[in-house]
Formats: structure tokens, C-alpha cells, sequence
């Protein structure tokens, strides 16, 4: 037995073992400063994004002190700053520079901040990388809004489809790989999340507030991923192209070669690591795509299901708003003995008017009529076409055409691989005896049996000697399935 040749993944770091030790603490129990200090990080979050040379101390200075100065920091006014780590760094609130000074040393020492000197011994203020990270997702969370991924399938679409001079193979499956994942984290938070979106968009909406979000700004309000998903971005329109060039890819040994030996050229990983990157990449896009329905299905439910929540609001407060109801039919009632009472005769100019359908003369449908007795019911007979010859053949061909769709050389040999699990052969009746006991799994017999000897896949079938194997639903007689040489 020779050994393995594969190389182990590398062991991941522990996130915690990289930031550093006290970079929490500000968000933990301070006398309630967690949300300034948020605050002020989200505030140097946008200055910082898109400056290139770094934030001066003036500026983050006055940054901070613009917001103490502000309502929101209004709470600071009857608070005694103290650090924790130094008590003797104790500051009294009165001067906002001062103030804004201690924040910053506050947030300096716990490495959401980071000082740098500058050749003219001027000072700059920077974010570590993990504070642009966690900053934004903090940001994220903060607007409240679902992740949008429009174009991410047809940008997937574009890389694996393309075929100019300058194609890359491993670039172009790498960043369709990142797309693909992109969308389904997408698609899971949506599924998990779709009640938290439609109540927080129904949430304290006043009865023509949520008619006109029902009727006229749906698409545009509420839930804008899952209309993208299901129009321009809808996944039916690039997944068969995607999944068929990948598939001609898993069978070609020189392409992935190729681009085993460009992922390697490109990282730092061995040529074995850059093979089973690829290959992986390859399974991930193929399997995710292929089993997008149930999700997509299960997120249609979960849809339709909270979507009636605003219907549902609508029609409580509708009848709820005030009261029940009964409680409504009292208040009138009470107002019109008071009007009587005031000697009042005719009814108020805003009142609505009683619709009355006048009856000039009484017919036969004027009185109470007895429900009468309904005739029996006689159903027609049901009568089934014949079908000619011709017409049930063309059925047929149809029908062995779609399974062919369905049912890929390449899904059967994944099939087959599942039973042999690394051995050179197995016999029939080593397989589990529930692999084709349902009738849906009766074609998948069939097309095992019809594709032993088709030039894309890589086992063969032998009759064997012996009783017919019962399988359930059908007997068969018995083989072996083999690794083809």
C-alpha cells in the first residue's frame, strides 16, 4: 500500500488568538459608554474608509468632539470618565477636547486604533485591518437592510462562459466560486430572516401607509433581494449553461491541470493543494446550483406566509383600530341619542349617508323563500383516448429524452461511486437493500444497468451466476459493478 499523497489542509487560527486581548472590553459593562464608543468608531469608520494617507490626530480630535457636542452625547454630562486600566487617567466632563483626548487614548489601548508617527514627527491615526472588518459589519447591522447580490449569478455566468484570448481558468473559476457563495449566504439569510424583514417594514405603519406598500411600493420596499431573485437575478437563467461548462471541465484531466498549475503559480499553495482547490470549487458550484429549488421553494413559503402579515394588520386595525366592532356600533349609537337629546333632526353633513337599494314593488324573491332539495348528482362517465401507435411512440421518445436531461452519464457515475466507496467492485447484493426501494429510484436503476459501457463514465457491469436479487419492486439478475481499468 503506497501512502497518501494528499497534503492536509492548514490548520486555522483561532480569531481570538489574532485580535487583540482587550479590544472587547469597551463594549462590555462601562457605565454605559458602549454606545459612544460605537458611535465614535463609526464615525472614524467613514472618514478612514476611503483615505488613503491615514486620519491626522486634529481631525479624529475634532471628529470626536463634534459628536460630544451633539444630543446624542448628552448622557456625558453628569458622568466621571475613568479608565479601568488607569484610574489616575480620570476625567470630569466639562471640556470637550479633553473629553474627545480620553476617548481616543481609551480607544488606543484596547487596539481598535492604532497611533503612527510621522518623518515630521506629526501623528496619524489608523485602523488595523480587523477594525475595518468588524466595523463593517457592525455598519450593517446598524442599517438594517437585507444583503443585495444583484448580478452575482450573471457575473458567474460571465467568468465560466467567456471565451476571449486572455482567459485565466483559475481566476475565473475562483471569483465565480466566490459569487455562488455569495448568493447562496444570501439566499440563507433571506430564508432565515424573511419575518424579521417583513415586520420590520410593517412595523407601526398606519392603514394607508401599508396599502400603499402593499399595492404600489412593494418591490421597491420591502424585501428588494427577493425581487431581484425572482426577475433579473433569477437563477434559471444561467444555472444549466454554468453547470454544463463546469461538468465539461471535471472531465477534462488537461484543463484542470492547467488550472491546478495557475492556482499554484498564482498562491502559495502546492500543486496537489491547488488541484483539490479546483476540484472543490468545482463540486461546491455544481452541487449548489443543482439543489438551489428546495431552498428557493422553501424562501416562496416563508414568503407568502409573512407577506399576509401586512394583509393581516390591515384588516385588524381596520376593525380593531378603536375597538370592536360592538364597541363602534355603541359610540354611534351613544352619539345619536345625544344628538336626539339636543333635539337635533337631521344628521351631520359628514356623516356617511346609508346606502338603500329602493323596492317599488315586492317580488317573489322580496320574502323568505325555503332552501330547497338540490337534484341528485349524476357525474358524466369518464372516457379515456385511445392513443394510435404513432402518438404513443412520440410519448415515448419525449419521455426517454427528458430522463436523459435528468439523468447525466456524470450523475451516474456519481451514483455508482457512492456504492463502490474506494473498492474495485461491489456485487448487487452488497448494496443496501433501500437504494431502489421507492419508485423513484427505479430509473436510476435502469440508467446504472444502460450506461456500464458509455465512453463518460469509468465502471463496468458483469453478469453474475446465481437467483435474481429481489430489490424490492423488481428482481434483477445478478452483477457486479466494477472500476473500469
Amino acid at each position: 500500500m503506497t501512502p497518501s499523497t494528499e497534503t492536509p489542509s492548514p490548520q486555522l487560527n483561532n480569531p481570538f488568538d489574532l485580535l487583540p486581548p482587550k479590544l472587547f472590553n469597551l463594549l462590555g459593562s462601562q457605565g454605559g459608554l458602549q454606545r459612544h464608543y460605537i458611535a465614535i468608531l463609526l464615525r472614524l469608520y467613514g472618514l478612514a474608509e476611503f483615505n488613503r494617507f491615514g486620519l491626522t490626530r486634529e481631525i479624529v480630535i475634532q471628529e470626536i468632539a463634534a459628536y460630544l457636542a451633539g444630543e446624542d452625547a448628552q448622557s456625558l454630562a453628569s458622568a466621571a470618565l475613568v479608565d479601568p486600566d488607569a484610574p489616575e487617567d480620570t476625567l470630569s466632563p466639562g471640556d470637550v477636547q479633553n473629553q474627545a483626548g480620553w476617548f481616543l487614548r481609551r480607544l488606543v489601548s484596547a487596539g481598535w486604533l492604532e497611533r503612527e508617527q510621522q518623518a515630521d514627527y506629526s501623528e496619524r491615526i489608523i485602523l488595523p485591518d480587523y477594525a475595518f472588518t468588524l466595523l463593517e459589519a457592525l455598519r450593517a447591522i446598524q442599517q438594517q437592510k437585507p444583503q443585495e447580490y444583484t448580478g452575482q449569478l450573471y457575473a458567474a455566468h460571465q467568468l465560466l462562459t467567456h471565451r476571449g484570448k486572455d482567459f485565466s481558468p483559475a481566476l475565473a473559476l475562483t471569483q465565480a466560486y466566490e459569487n455562488v457563495r455569495q448568493v447562496i449566504r444570501g439566499l440563507n439569510e433571506l430564508n432565515h430572516n424573511i419575518r424579521r424583514y417583513t415586520e420590520r417594514v410593517t412595523r407601526n405603519k398606519s392603514v394607508p401607509e401599508l396599502l400603499r406598500l402593499q399595492f404600489e411600493e412593494y418591490a421597491q420596499t420591502l424585501l428588494p433581494t427577493y425581487h431581484t431573485l425572482k426577475t433579473s437575478d433569477h437563477v434559471s437563467r444561467y444555472r444549466r449553461n454554468i453547470v454544463t461548462r463546469l461538468r465539461k471541465w471535471q472531465l477534462n484531466a488537461d484543463w484542470l491541470a492547467a488550472a491546478a498549475d495557475e492556482l499554484a503559480t498564482q498562491t502559495r499553495l502546492s500543486p496537489a493543494q491547488a488541484a483539490e482547490e479546483i476540484n472543490h470549487f468545482l463540486r461546491f458550484i455544481i452541487d449548489k446550483l443543482e439543489t438551489l429549488d428546495p431552498l428557493l421553494a422553501e424562501i416562496d413559503r416563508r414568503h407568502a406566509q409573512y407577506l399576509r402579515t401586512s394583509l393581516k394588520q390591515i384588516k385588524y386595525q381596520l376593525v380593531s383600530a378603536d375597538g370592536s366592532f360592538q364597541d363602534k356600533l355603541a359610540a354611534i349609537a351613544k352619539h345619536l341619542s345625544a344628538m336626539q337629546q339636543e333635539k337635533e333632526r337631521w344628521l351631520p353633513d359628514e356623516m356617511p349617508a346609508f346606502q338603500v337599494m329602493p323596492i317599488h314593488l315586492p317580488d317573489a324573491n322580496s320574502f323568505y323563500t325555503p332552501p330547497r332539495r338540490r337534484a341528485p348528482f349524476a357525474p358524466q362517465p369518464v372516457t379515456a383516448p385511445v392513443l394510435d401507435a404513432a402518438r404513443m411512440r412520440s410519448l415515448q421518445e419525449k419521455t426517454l429524452r427528458e430522463m436523459s436531461h435528468a439523468i447525466t452519464p456524470a450523475k451516474i457515475q456519481h451514483f455508482v461511486d457512492g456504492f463502490l466507496n474506494g473498492s474495485p467492485s461491489v456485487h448487487i447484493r452488497d448494496i443496501p437493500a433501500d437504494a431502489f426501494a421507492r419508485p423513484q429510484d427505479l430509473p436510476w436503476l435502469i440508467y446504472t444497468i444502460a450506461y456500464a459501457n458509455h465512453p463518460e463514465t469509468r465502471y463496468t457491469l458483469a453478469p453474475e451466476s446465481g437467483e435474481p436479487v429481489d430489490l424490492g419492486l423488481v428482481q434483477v439478475v445478478p452483477f457486479r459493478l466494477a472500476r473500469r481499468k
